[in-house]
């Protein structure tokens, strides 16, 4: 399970972060359930990725589906075209990341619902539960959304 505490040896914070057109900018996380984080893209030659699944309600149980960009689960499948990555959990596309720079990418479909995450979005905004995010700017690190458990 990937924590704040305990991150992956080989991942490495972008510079900047485009998130279905919210900007993170010095690092930081996209999303923490608790201190668990589910989803982390990281600088590569192409986007590194990792993703987790919440094994229960509770928040506390995850199993990994993706680590640095290789799929750890039958049911997905991880394609890469150059630059770009793609995820798909049961057929379902649930991530497309662009690294554009060596520290510069941008996710521009993310739809965690198939992992049971209510987070998805497109080009021009992100939902997360009742919320919708767009056009917004976060820096200094720290964790765009956070959920407690």
């Amino acid at each position: 399970m990937i924590t704040r505490a305990k991150l992956p040896e080989d991942y490495k914070p972008l510079e900047k972060l485009c998130v279905c057109s919210n900007i993170m900018i010095g690092g930081g996380h996209l999303v923490a359930v608790g201190d668990v984080l589910p989803l982390l893209v990281g600088s590569g030659k192409v986007p590194m990725i990792w993703l987790e699944a919440p094994m229960d309600q509770t928040g506390k149980n995850y199993v990994p589906l993706v680590a640095a960009s290789v799929a750890l689960h039958p049911a997905v499948n991880v394609t890469s075209d150059g630059n770009a990555l793609t995820v798909f959990v049961g057929g379902s596309q649930v991530l497309h990341v662009v690294q554009n720079e060596a520290e510069v990418a941008e996710i521009d479909i993310l739809d965690l619902r198939p992992i049971g995450l209510n987070i998805f979005g497109n080009p021009d905004s992100m939902t997360v539960g009742g919320s919708t995010f767009s056009q917004n700017t976060f820096s200094g690190g720290g964790t765009f959304l956070s959920f407690g458990i």
